[in-house]
């Protein structure tokens, strides 16, 4: 029997990469979602939220590389299959959870999910969306993230505080199991029977590469996460610092896709927008630093977060077109270091946020953001030189 999502996704790659990369963001955003109902339920509150963030990060930033060879050697329309199908687990392990430790190895499945997930999507774009619109296609892609919270959001008040927290879960699972059983083969684009010689040892433009996506993700994330008690903490009424999370998340997504329209626009390989944006974050977390004005806040915490957390939009499709013959490999590369990153920049920001030590915290966010932004101009330089042997 046909199965009519798949036949519809197949022959759209670019919607595929976008549904399925949202999906893989489920687990941890549904957790994060229903925290007060497992506190009461099980013993899994705020206080523990930290330990499911280390743990999926974590998990898919040690899984990227091994991931990009992995989903080198089969077609991506198999990783998506058993990146669903690992999602489905973590939502069934979290739903079925009787106590507190078993959320954080939940999150772990679905941290495994994102690495396949994010690897085989780059390949979906690289092979199958045309050349002049690939920098819209990764936009999109990594614009579909944080819509992942938006989904979990909604999920609460129609499901989890009307028959539970549990049947979230579920339902996630039901969407995930679909999605894997529906996964479009994929195995008949342009990277039809392409082998992927092993990277070995990295070439410095790649090195660069990660470099500025590890930097940037510890910015960018460590800044994200603690917008609502950072404008508390100078004086802006919480209900207030509400809405500069949701103005700013729904500019992320925007700046996100506008990023890779640009690059198709400019038809640039991405190294200057991205450039581009985390000196712009540099800048907001600087002005953050020096001034404790709520009008100022307000308007550079907004330059800060889409500074430090535009560029994601970009960086794959600079991945997978600066080294078009190991576009998974490259990816599994990056994506490794991004996602150490996403772990490490919130346990330091937290550890200084915690003890009321905000100017450290944007000194922080600032250093690193420049230190992204050097990275990525040094790897510019050296693609510029035709660094290609891999």
């Amino acid at each position: 029997m046909t199965n009519p999502l798949r036949s519809a996704l197949s022959s759209r790659p670019l919607l595929t990469a976008v549904v399925y990369t949202g999906t893989c963001l489920l687990p941890l955003a549904l957790i994060s979602a229903q925290i007060l109902q497992l506190d009461r339920d099980i013993g899994f509150g705020v206080g523990r939220l930290g330990l499911a963030i280390a743990a999926y990060f974590g998990a898919a930033a040690l899984a990227a590389n091994p991931v990009g060879r992995l989903v080198a050697a089969m077609s991506p329309g198999r990783g998506l299959r058993i990146g669903g199908v690992l999602v489905v687990l973590s939502c069934v392990l979290a739903g079925l959870a009787a106590t507190w430790w078993i959320i954080p190895l939940a999150a772990a499945l679905g941290g495994l999910a994102n690495a396949i997930i994010q690897v085989s999507s780059n390949l979906a774009i690289f092979d199958g969306v045309s050349p002049e619109r690939q920098g819209a296609g990764f936009g999109a892609k990594q614009a579909s993230v944080p819509l992942a919270s938006v989904l979990a959001g909604i999920s609460l008040p129609l499901i989890g505080l009307v028959f539970g927290w549990r049947w979230v879960f579920a339902g996630a699972a039901g969407l995930a199991l679909v999605l894997a059983l529906s996964a479009p083969d994929l195995g008949n684009g342009p990277g039809e029977g392409r082998v992927e010689r092993r990277i070995g040892r990295p070439p410095r433009s790649l090195i660069y590469l990660a470099i500025g996506g590890f930097a940037g993700a510890m910015a960018g994330n460590g800044l994200s996460l603690f917008i609502v008690p950072s404008a508390v903490d100078i004086g802006i009424e919480e209900a207030t610092a509400g809405v500069v999370l949701a103005a700013c998340s729904l500019l992320v997504v925007l700046v996100r896709f506008g990023a890779g329209w640009l690059v198709d626009r400019n038809r640039s390989i991405g190294f200057t927008e991205m450039s581009w944006l985390t000196g712009a974050g540099a800048i907001g977390a600087f002005i953050l630093l020096i001034t404790s004005t709520p009008v100022l806040y307000l308007v550079a915490m907004p330059v800060a977060v889409l500074g430090a957390w535009g560029w994601p939009g970009v960086i794959f499709f600079t991945v997978v077109h600066s080294y078009p013959e190991q576009p998974a490999r490259a990816s599994g590369f990056v994506l490794s270091s991004n996602l150490t990153g996403t772990v490490i920049g919130p346990l330091v920001v937290g550890s200084l946020a915690g003890r009321g030590n905000y100017p450290g915290a944007w000194l922080f966010v600032t250093a690193t953001a420049v230190i992204a932004t050097v990275a990525f101009v040094l790897s510019h330089r050296l693609r510029s030189r035709s660094e290609v042997s891999l």
